[in-house]
């Protein structure tokens, strides 16, 4: 019988804080005890309190916390502005 590793994953969010869930990216490098800035489709932005925690990092998004939200940021695509359409 091989052995199997048993992962136990617990709630992120175990305080009475909001949760927030958005699509977007970070303008700036996410800091611990800095503000986030989030752009999203390119006209809305969000500038967050200072971020407390940072729960989770991955290719797709990033998990953090601030001092009464907990926000879940999926990543979009960055549109690159230096392409050229040709004829």
């Amino acid at each position: 019988m091989k052995n199997k590793k048993i992962r136990t994953f617990y709630p992120v969010n175990t305080r009475n804080e909001k949760t927030i869930a958005l699509s977007g990216f970070l303008s700036l490098p996410l800091r611990v005890n800095e503000r986030a800035f989030i752009l999203q489709g390119g006209q809305n932005s969000i500038l967050t309190s200072p971020v407390k925690e940072i729960l989770e990092v991955s290719s797709s998004g990033v998990v953090f916390r601030t001092c009464n939200t907990l926000y879940r940021l999926s990543y979009t695509s960055v549109p690159n502005t230096n392409e050229v359409m040709c004829a």
